[in-house]
């Protein structure tokens, strides 16, 4: 096991590893403690290929995190040492493998050994080494010092190595099981994401169709099972031109970009597209349509089939009939169910409703529209979900009905089966929730929702410890992941017992959407079992003031758990806060 360092410098920079700063000169930077855990790791193995797995392992150790967790701590140690990745002095990527730390290291004893009779006080606390043992793969900061006295050395030697045998015989309770990570480290599949295509017509609002036409042939990909591909929740964050495709690949864990615009005025569509290799920044195909507007559907299936053939993939007989299925013949029925997209993704009461009329005007246009059909379904399910109008079963039956209809229409399509799965799971109907996600999945690897239901379903059947791979999954797979997936995070933990890391997932939660009453919910109720009373007073007051229509006897539409009695422990949990 290596020496853990508490006192070195990088390059020119002078690490403090116990106050989590880097100072040169007159320059000091304060690092968050994760960040400074990375560095100090990376010292370490200063000049060693470490994989990602290595480095969360070491930092997070049994905590699940998201793919960003560890790319967004990477990235800000590299603002913090000024470093530029396209040409790194410090962090270096190595494509498909991991990183390698390639600045000098030193530690501060080595560093400085001043000359006979030039030794001041500061030097003198300089020149004593601290031998310090990394006692722990979860923290590189949890050191203990030996200072000059043997005996003492003696004594913490055997401390530590008693420590470290309990870790070590201890290990394979806390390490999840199995390696959910499937990307490329462990994943042979060329891996892509979509970004979003830009909308050159000068009418903004025209932003919904260019947007659908992402989702959709990201969509047509991820069905692929010889690829590995990016949520669009994801690629929403890479929306600004111009971008730097390296780091954009290095933050979501690709190799492959897509890029590309969309000009619409009247029935005519221009559309140019682009296939970058980051690793070596070289267009490995690009096109230009010129169409008509009910052209749309050919031009997507076009894109697809140009990208599989660029990346050499070999699609089943299956993937190649699904490949050749259309969503609707009406370009009219399509554009309003993407205007009725944009409206539910806001989530709020009359939005959904907005949505809801935009759906049933496609299913107007197209009564064989069964992605319409699953769409209306959820505006239900989310109603029934949060009370807005009423708390009986009429909108949980209602979505069940249109779920059903939208799989009968087509069975092939991976979102009908996800929406009826979902619709089951708040029917506490789990088996069947968990065949629909299943179902999905089979039609579509890539769907990072379905395994995030899943996961749901095994929170609320009892057996919570087996969402995490499931969560992790789902994460890794839309890495710049929504809110509601931390919201689940954390309630795999609150369920599991483990209060205090549900509060710290759960705050963080709310830190990026405020707005999420399950993360509100969850987060009162952990605290509460904390017996930190005044904390959780505090975060239901702020529930009050973000929601103030919510009531505690809104729990049992909220939270699909088949166990009353979970519903009432929550229930008395937020009680005991004052709501």
């Amino acid at each position: 096991m290596k020496k853990a360092l508490s006192a070195f410098y990088v390059n020119e920079w002078r690490v403090d590893s116990h106050s989590n700063r880097l100072q040169m000169g007159e320059t000091e930077v304060k690092l968050e403690s994760k960040v400074m855990a990375v560095l100090v790791y990376f010292a370490q193995h200063q000049g060693e290929l470490v994989t990602r797995e290595q480095l969360e392992s070491a930092i997070w150790g049994d905590t699940v995190v998201g793919y960003d967790a560890l790319t967004g701590a990477i990235a800000k140690l590299r603002k913090a040492l000024n470093d530029d990745p396209r040409k790194p002095t410090y962090i270096e990527t190595i494509a498909k493998k991991g990183y390698r730390f390639v600045a000098s290291v030193t530690p501060i004893a080595q560093a400085q050994v001043p000359k006979k009779g030039e030794k001041g006080e500061k030097e003198e606390k300089d020149q004593k080494q601290e031998i310090s043992i990394d006692a722990s793969p979860v923290s590189s900061l949890e050191n203990v010092s030996v200072l000059a006295s043997p005996r003492q050395f003696l004594l913490a030697s055997i401390g530590t190595v008693i420590l470290i045998l309990i870790l070590v015989s201890t290990q394979d309770y806390f390490q999840p099981t199995g390696n959910t990570r499937p990307t490329s480290l462990t994943d042979n599949r060329p891996s892509i994401v979509v970004l979003p295509f830009t909308n050159l017509s000068k009418k903004t609002e025209q932003n919904y169709f260019s947007d659908g036409v992402t989702v959709d042939i990201t969509t047509a990909l991820s069905k692929l099972s010889g690829l590995f591909v990016i949520s669009p929740n994801s690629a929403k964050r890479y929306d600004s031109k111009p971008l730097d495709t390296q780091r954009v690949a290095d933050s979501l864990g690709v190799r492959y970009i897509l890029e590309g615009s969309i000009r619409r005025i009247g029935n005519k569509l221009r559309v140019n597209v682009h296939l970058i290799d980051a690793i070596s920044d070289i267009y490995l195909w690009s096109e230009k349509y010129d169409r008509e507007l009910s052209s749309v559907f050919e031009v997507q299936d076009d894109i697809t089939a140009n990208i599989v053939a660029a990346l050499a993939i070999k699609l089943t007989e299956e993937e190649k009939k699904r490949a050749s299925r259309k969503l609707t013949t009406s370009i009219a029925a399509y554009d309003d169910f993407l205007r009725g997209q944009v409206h539910y993704s806001r989530r709020t009461q009359e939005d959904n409703q907005i949505a809801r009329d935009y759906y049933q005007r496609a299913i107007d246009r197209d009564t064989t529209f069964a992605r319409a059909y699953s769409a209306m379904a959820m505006t239900h399910a989310t109603e029934h979900r949060y009370g807005w109008r009423s708390s009986d079963t009429e909108h949980l039956y209602r979505a069940l009905e249109l779920a059903r209809h939208g799989v009968s229409l087509d069975n092939e399509l991976p979102q009908a089966h996800w929406v009826l799965g979902y619709v089951h799971l708040f029917r506490r109907e789990y088996d069947k929730a968990a065949r629909s996600a299943q179902h999905a999945i089979a039609l579509d690897p890539n769907y990072a929702d379905s395994y995030l239901t899943l996961a749901v379903c095994k929170i609320h059947e009892g057996a919570p410890e087996k969402s995490l791979p499931l969560i992790r999954k789902a994460m890794l797979l839309n890495p710049e992941y929504p809110t509601p997936y931390t919201s689940v995070l954390g309630q795999a933990y609150y369920y599991m017992g483990q209060y205090q890391q549900a509060a710290s997932v759960l705050r963080e939660a709310l830190e990026r959407n405020t707005n999420l009453l399950t993360a509100h919910v969850y987060l009162i109720a952990s605290l509460s079992k904390l017996n930190r009373l005044e904390e959780a007073n505090w975060a239901a007051e702020q529930l009050k003031a973000t929601i103030p229509s919510f009531t505690v006897n809104q729990l049992p539409d909220m939270i699909p758990a088949y166990n009353h009695q979970a519903i009432k422990d929550v229930s008395k949990q937020l009680l005991r806060a004052g709501l």
